[in-house]
């Protein structure tokens, strides 16, 4: 069904895989699964426009990604469309220099390594400001060369791992995240709108045993009422996975002025408007924090875990201790207590600002310009690629 669907994409996908094939010598290649994940690239690729004149061959799989039209106003992109299926193939037979990408478990699954150049360098690009050896599978890194990580926590857990495993040494690169620099920007010339109470801002995680399935109905009672604004954002998963239970919650509180079910996500800027934040495992609790300095609350629902071997290295995963450090831990059997840590960090969300900054400047690398890093490393990489060739 899928295939019969995207009949009409088949043409468009084969002119742009022969099209890829075509081009000799290509240096540097994204991959990217959606349109949505040009953001962790946005840094380190403009600052390659900006000061090279080096060519990006940028792969998606969404043909409705925007870099289709950002490949129309700049020749030193070339975009092209390839899903999954024929993915598997054009990674097979990939000939580029350096392949940057934001998805993990290369060689694990059906994406693989070139077969015809073993010189091809794989950057993985840490697309999280959390732990990765927590949330991600094991060894989800573990077949790429290079590995740009977001701060000292993310360096330790790669090298941990490492030596627990007995991996070869990747190349670890002190970078930073550019999305980060672009939100603390963002959230700084902001056009922050007046409010006439404080707007909490709920906004759970989609893993199993999320706030929406555990304890949403209990908290809101306990919230409503008590002089501020409480607006739900469900993940977007979830509301597409459970859209009966979306319009169930609009329905019981339509006629409620300090509650809003919000499942439209055009408005982005709602997120760093909020005077508080309560989620449970979403990496966007360490997002809220970094951004906008203010404390969040994290309800104890049961944690996310992708990796059941997390507990071999010693490193304590940022998302575990950032929580007590960072605000307060409303356990599931203490939900009455919601309103009074609302009331309490609200009262004093000012007291945790300068703790939250040096938490932000003490566990992210190069804050302000970690695209432009990123991106010199690159640069460097394939200058001496070339040089090498030169030389054979």
């Amino acid at each position: 069904q899928k295939r019969k669907y995207n009949s009409p994409l088949k043409k468009r996908e084969k002119e742009d895989y022969d099209r890829f094939f075509s081009i000799d010598n290509k240096h540097l290649v994204f991959y990217s699964e959606s349109n949505g994940f040009y953001k962790y690239y946005a840094g380190t690729i403009e600052y390659i426009l900006d000061h090279t004149n080096i060519p990006i061959h940028y792969i998606t799989s969404d043909p409705n990604d925007n870099i289709f039209e950002k490949a129309k106003d700049n020749e030193q992109i070339q975009a092209y469309f390839i899903e999954e299926n024929k993915l598997i193939t054009l990674m097979m037979k990939m000939d580029a220099d350096i392949v940057a990408m934001t998805m993990p478990d290369i060689e694990n699954f059906h994406i693989k390594r070139s077969r015809v150049r073993k010189d091809v360098e794989y950057i993985y690009m840490m697309h999280g400001l959390g732990s990765y050896n927590l949330t991600m599978r094991k060894g989800s890194v573990d077949h790429y060369d290079t590995v740009y990580v977001v701060g000292k926590h993310q360096r330790k857990e790669v090298e941990q791992t490492e030596i627990v495993n007995n991996l070869p040494p990747k190349k670890i690169i002190d970078v930073g995240y550019p999305l980060l620099d672009d939100m603390i920007e963002a959230y700084k010339k902001g056009d922050i709108k007046q409010k006439t109470k404080p707007l909490v801002l709920i906004a759970p995680s989609w893993q199993k045993d999320n706030i929406v399935d555990n304890c949403l109905d209990e908290l809101l009672e306990n919230l409503k009422g008590n002089g501020y604004k409480v607006v739900v954002r469900p993940h977007p998963q979830h509301v597409r996975n459970m859209p009966e239970r979306m319009e169930q919650l609009k329905e019981k509180f339509k006629n409620d002025a300090d509650v809003e079910i919000q499942t439209d996500f055009s408005d982005t800027n709602i997120v760093f408007e909020a005077d508080l934040l309560i989620t449970d495992w979403s990496d966007i609790g360490i997002e809220y924090i970094f951004t906008t300095l203010k404390p969040v609350i994290h309800v104890d629902t049961p944690m996310k875990v992708m990796n059941p071997d997390w507990q071999k290295i010693k490193e304590e995963p940022l998302n575990i201790w950032i929580r007590e450090y960072a605000g307060k831990v409303l356990k599931l059997d203490e939900i009455n207590k919601a309103g009074e840590y609302v009331q309490y960090l609200l009262e004093h969300k000012e007291d945790y600002k300068e703790k939250l900054e040096k938490l932000r400047n003490d566990n992210v690398y190069n804050l302000g310009n970690s695209g432009e890093v990123g991106a010199k490393y690159i640069i460097e990489r394939i200058f001496e690629k070339i040089r090498n060739k030169d030389e054979k």
